[in-house]
């Protein structure tokens, strides 16, 4: 069995605080208004997921803002994350919401992290390991069809009363997880609602009932009122983006990243010459291309040419050839040597936009994938809030 030790004291992001011409900047504002848009909204408290580096805005940039938004909890999914949070001098209330091994639970309670539980191995953790002043505070899962973690509906009278027989040990929570609540035209949502209301009455027929009662993520708050209960998990809406492309979110709840770099040089190329690593694109003809020092071990994909785009001075232009690992190389035809001009890359300039949905569409992917794969390396300045 792995035993998980206290992390040592490191700084969380180092490269925040060093120089760089490709950064990303985060309105602090902005996140803190759309929790409090967000949960008054639900007519509930808000717990605020920051996990995978606040969706790629920064722990500490995310978990700030949402708390001066009035978020009562904040998510994370590991132990690394929460003790990560405590590391920073977070002392709110803090909820690992993916599953862990038992080994990793002690450490997550002595730091005054709340976690999940489901499993006999947990109670059997739970029980043996070594209890302090404060009741360790722990959530149920039911899994009502989302097929991840959590007991059965049925199983959870028993293991809800093994739990409070341990001394030392609080069912703070019952909760469950949606699997397609962002999918408005099928039954799967109401059918988990109804299977965890029959859960929700079991365990009130043995006198049983939970602080907080959870289940609706960005899109269970949004568009399942009935599953709001005591408390929403707010996770990519939060960061200003709908749960899914085409659906409605609250007026005033906006994306708050920007991702920007500056061209470190240009050069006119000759036609017919080749762009970066196999020539895979050549000149049509002679031209300025620049360079910008961004590349897929940023987060910004090796994808097949022509398809990615930035903005520059308000216009926006085709990335020419591969992406390499740290650069790539822009169209700048028709303009002249703007070396040290800001490009875009997420974010407005002018009266143009390249959107997250946009970037989202062109990776064939979703804008959580790339929120999250803006490398840690990417410096995070925030401001406001």
């Amino acid at each position: 069995m792995p035993v998980y030790k206290t992390a040592m004291q490191i700084p969380f992001n180092i490269f925040d605080t060093l120089p760089r011409d490709c950064w990303v900047d985060i309105d602090a504002s902005q996140l803190a208004d759309n929790i409090r848009i967000l949960q008054a909204h639900a007519g509930c408290p808000a717990l605020a997921v920051i996990k995978a580096n606040g969706y790629g805005h920064g722990y500490q940039n995310a978990a700030r803002a949402f708390l001066v938004g009035g978020a009562s909890y904040l998510g994370v999914a590991s132990l690394s994350e929460g003790m990560l949070l405590r590391q920073m001098g977070i002392t709110a209330p803090v909820l690992i919401i993916c599953g862990m091994l038992p080994a990793e639970m002690a450490t997550a309670a002595q730091a005054g992290l709340e976690f999940f539980v489901w499993r006999s191995d947990h109670v059997t953790a739970l029980r043996e390991m070594p209890k302090g002043r404060k009741p360790i505070r722990v959530h149920l899962e039911i899994d009502t069809g989302m097929g991840r973690g959590g007991c059965w509906p049925e199983e959870a009278v028993q293991i809800a009363q093994e739990l409070r027989q341990i001394e030392g040990i609080e069912l703070a929570g019952l909760c469950t997880h949606f699997a397609s609540a962002d999918i408005l035209d099928i039954d799967d949502t109401p059918r988990q609602i109804d299977r965890f209301n029959q859960a929700i009455a079991a365990l009130a027929a043995v006198g049983i009932r939970p602080e907080i009662i959870h289940a609706a993520n960005s899109p269970g708050s949004l568009y399942f009122p009935q599953a709001r209960y005591d408390m929403v998990r707010l996770g990519v809406v939060a960061y200003g983006v709908p749960p899914d492309e085409g659906l409605a979110i609250p007026d005033g709840v906006k994306t708050a990243l920007t991702w920007r770099a500056r061209i470190t040089s240009t050069k006119i190329l000759p036609a017919d010459h080749g762009v970066g690593y196999g020539s895979e694109y050549t000149m049509p003809s002679s031209s300025r291309i620049g360079v910008l020092p961004v590349g897929y071990a940023d987060g910004f994909r090796r994808v097949p040419k022509n398809i990615n785009t930035v903005l520059i001075e308000g216009q926006e232009r085709k990335v020419l050839g591969r992406v390499c690992m740290d650069q790539c190389m822009i169209d700048l035809s028709g303009l002249g040597d703007i070396t040290g001009a800001e490009a875009i890359l997420i974010g407005r300039q002018g009266d143009r936009q390249i959107s997250v949905e946009d970037v989202a569409r062109r990776w064939n992917t979703n804008p959580y994938d790339v929120y999250t794969g803006i490398a840690t390396r990417v410096p995070r300045h925030a401001a406001g809030a």
